[in-house]
This record gives structure tokens, sequence and C-alpha cells, in this order.
């Protein structure tokens, strides 16, 4: 079926910053669900994973800070890790109300199980970059730095300019008249 677009670049919606990294995320867990599958661990249960196989022992709102994900999300991957017999609990060495966790030798023969599979993805996706790993890490940085401040931050009013696209207020911010390349942000 002829769709009239000839590229990818003319399949990219250039509709806000947000939006493009929406679709990326979007596309890059396609990519790791199909090349994980055989793995059988979900790219989101080997992303936990693999932060308690690097930076253990951790509490469980240690690890919901790391992974920017609530700790009740947390707490369910950890029942469902704890229930495979994947789980170590230690006790915290200066707060004794609190346990914190680490993979149990099954947890760690799973994850690197599934880093096999996780690692050939990933060298794909590398080798495909245009741009070196470094930069790309340091706007990633950036955008993970702006969304935790705006969440940090209390809500104000919806300004009436937001009634407007949000490719209108960028185009505007930037200039007007100034093309789409300086548009896009």
């Amino acid at each position: 079926m002829a769709t009239g677009y000839s590229s990818v670049d003319d399949l990219r919606a250039d509709i806000s910053l947000l939006f493009n990294f929406f679709v990326t995320g979007q596309r890059i867990r396609r990519l790791l669900s199909d090349e994980m599958a055989p793995s059988g661990m979900r790219p989101d249960e080997y992303a936990v994973y693999s932060l308690l196989f690097e930076m253990a022992p951790l509490t469980a709102s240690e690890m919901a800070d790391f992974l920017g994900m609530p700790l009740s999300t947390v707490l369910d991957y950890l029942k469902a890790m704890d229930a495979a017999g994947h789980l170590e609990r230690m006790p915290h060495p200066s707060d004794g109300r609190a346990v914190q966790l680490g993979l149990s030798s099954r947890g760690r023969k799973a994850q690197e199980r599934a880093h096999r599979y996780f690692a050939r993805a990933y060298d794909r996706f590398v080798g495909a970059l245009k741009l070196p790993v470094d930069r790309v890490r340091v706007a990633i940085a950036a955008m993970d730095d702006a969304a935790q401040q705006v969440v940090d931050q209390p809500r104000s009013p919806v300004p009436r300019e937001s009634r407007r696209s949000v490719r209108s207020v960028e185009a505007r911010r930037a200039g007007a008249g100034h093309g789409r390349a300086r548009a896009r942000r």
C-alpha cells in the first residue's frame, strides 16, 4: 500500500520534542522486546534486574528513585522477583526499619541470561547511531534533568497559549519565519 512517504524522515511528525521522545521510546521498546523475547525476560524487568545487578544493595525507595518509577510499581516488580526466588534481603546497616535488596544467585543467572540478548540489541542500536554515544548520553541526561526538574515543581495554571499547537509555540519562541529546523528544540 503506497503511503506517499518516501522515507522514515517523512514519517517523523514534528509535533514536539516530547512527542518525538515518546515515538523514539516506542521504537526502542519494540527493538528490545523483539530481541529479548527468547530470554524469557521483558525489557522493563531486565532494567530492574540490571539495577540490582550493578548497584545492589538498594532499598525499594532507592530503586524507585534510580528508575524514575513510582514506589508501588517497583514493589510490583520486586514481588514477582521474590516469588521467582530471585531476591535477597539484607538488613540496612544504619536504618533498622529498612531492608536492602540484591539479586540471589538464581536472580543473577536470570539477569546474565537476559543480558546476552540485551547486549546484542545494544550493539546493533549503537552501531546504527549517527552520533557518538557520549553525545547521545549528554542529550538524554539533559532531558532527564529537565523532566525531573519539572516533576519536582508545583503545577501552575495552564496558560492560554497552550491551546495552540506546541509546534506553533516553539516556532514563535524560536523566531517566526526562521524555518522548521530552528523550531525543533
